[in-house]
């Protein structure tokens, strides 16, 4: 209390609030009102990430716009920087903010994208890599190979609006077939398969899906391992989809 009564410039912060100028009293007062917003035995910085979350979800910090700085937010809230570094934390975790590099923080300017088993997505997309590689040893295994074979990789990076929502590498068997090289080709129109399983984890990203998903350390990925089979239960695609957990639902039906 007296420290937002000399804060705010009160002539006698050893008195009652009552006992300063109207102006100043309702000032303070307010302050007050936020300040009990944050009590135990959550931890402030908790109850202030939920507090900044609520302010997104409502829209009183939209999409794309700037927060108010740490210091302001830390007067707003009667707390430290410290407190307030730590529940900026929280929401970058949670995908919920982004923070560049010698700017200010920023709400997520994407919502969260839907991805519906067997149906199209919508993204944009962008070849990074065809050609032959040697088979990873799970997809050697999973495509019934011998460590090392040759094997035709297709890597694409997904994005919406500009930005980088997905890493999408698809695995085949070696093949001649040298229309499987063209970006306007989908090898799944020529190898006809009959059904799919996919395997589902969470997990924290390695420092190139960091970089080319614009991620930090701390944030988590879903990882999808898809497998297509064609007649007689043959495996003959395997496609490893990375995407960061905050802004992908996945979408099943069976």
């Amino acid at each position: 209390m007296v420290g937002l009564l000399r804060m705010s410039g009160c002539a006698r912060p050893d008195l009652a609030v009552y006992g300063c100028p109207r102006q100043i009293r309702a000032q303070v007062l307010a302050r007050l009102a936020l300040a009990t917003m944050v009590e135990t035995p959550r931890s402030q910085y908790a109850q202030i990430a939920s507090e900044l979350r609520a302010r997104i979800d409502d829209g009183r910090y939209p999409p794309g716009s700037s927060l108010p700085s740490e210091t302001r937010l830390a007067e707003e809230f009667g707390v430290t920087r410290v407190t307030i570094n730590k529940a900026l934390t929280l929401l970058r975790t949670s995908g919920d903010v982004k923070v560049r590099r010698g700017a200010d923080t920023r709400v997520r300017s994407l919502p969260r994208i839907t991805r519906e088993a067997g149906q199209p997505d919508g993204l944009e997309s962008r070849y990074r890599e065809i050609g032959q590689v040697s088979a990873p040893p799970a997809v050697a295994s999973t495509l019934r190979l011998g460590e090392g074979s040759p094997v035709l990789v297709r890597r694409m990076l997904m994005l919406a609006g500009g930005e980088p929502v997905q890493i999408s590498d698809s695995y085949y068997r070696w093949s001649t077939d040298e229309a499987l090289l063209r970006e306007d080709v989908d090898p799944r129109s020529r190898l006809a398969p009959v059904r799919f399983a996919e395997d589902v984890t969470v997990r924290v990203p390695d420092e190139a899906e960091q970089r080319t998903l614009e991620l930090e350390a701390f944030q988590t990925v879903v990882e999808i391992w898809g497998v297509a089979y064609a007649a007689e239960d043959v495996p003959v695609e395997v496609r490893v989809q990375v995407m960061p957990s905050h802004l992908w639902k996945l979408k099943y039906r069976w």
